[in-house]
């Protein structure tokens, strides 16, 4: 049986990257005349690229401009972000010290985000950690994205795995439609940002931390 494949969705699992999100998210507010938004609102947003937390910022403060003006605003934002997205940014306590005791045991290491693939990059760049993953899909690496079970099912076969011995680790519904389409079992965590709570999620498995995701593994997948 080929080894096993663990999955990882980036912003709110693997990492913390909402600080630099709303910081983004506000300068663009400030520099265009509107208010901030609270933190919790923007970190509810995150999961499906730029474009929804920029309207909810922008819905919330007065409206949300027609299109043409909304892409200037959305490159605005890719602008700005792609020189700060690590000032703030980490990953979360225990999350690489999981990944080293998954791949020590033998297992396939990818990551499946919605982020684009050149802030994906330069993050792991940043963090000095692209070493460790056998494949690192985005939401330019196919013409589909999470929760399209595509996205996933390519993100473990470009890493070497196969889906049939495979785990997705997500915090949101776009991590667990994704599982499900693909026919993969999943892992919510508990300290992500989505808006549905973790424990509503349609998942195998929750963990509050990374500390309790081997046990969580080794329930759903086969070590041969």
């Amino acid at each position: 049986m080929t080894r096993p494949t663990i999955v990882f969705d980036l912003d709110g699992t693997l990492a913390d990257t909402a600080p630099d999100l709303y910081a983004t998210v506000c300068w663009l507010l400030i520099r265009e005349g509107r208010n901030r938004v609270p933190y919790e609102r923007i970190k509810t947003l995150i999961g499906d690229g730029a474009a929804p937390m920029i309207r909810g910022g922008f819905g919330d403060t007065g409206g949300v401009p027609e299109e043409d003006e909304f892409k200037r605003l959305v490159d605005l934002f890719m602008g700005r972000y792609i020189d700060h997205l690590a000032d703030r940014s980490e990953p979360f306590a225990g999350a690489l010290d999981a990944i080293r005791r998954l791949k020590a045991r033998g297992a396939i290491v990818a990551i499946c985000t919605n982020k684009r693939a050149d802030f994906t990059e330069r993050q792991f760049a940043f963090w000095g950690i692209r070493p460790m993953f056998d494949a690192v899909k985005c939401a330019d690496s196919f013409p589909y994205r999470k929760p399209d079970g595509r996205h996933l099912t390519g993100t473990i076969e470009a890493a070497g795995g196969d889906p049939s011995n495979a785990v997705m680790i997500g915090d949101t519904a776009s991590d667990t439609g994704a599982a499900r389409d693909a026919g993969v079992p999943v892992i919510a965590v508990t300290f992500g940002y989505g808006k549905t709570p973790a424990r509503e999620l349609d998942a195998d498995r929750w963990i509050d931390h990374f500390s309790q995701l081997d046990r969580a593994v080794d329930e759903l997948v086969s070590w041969g």
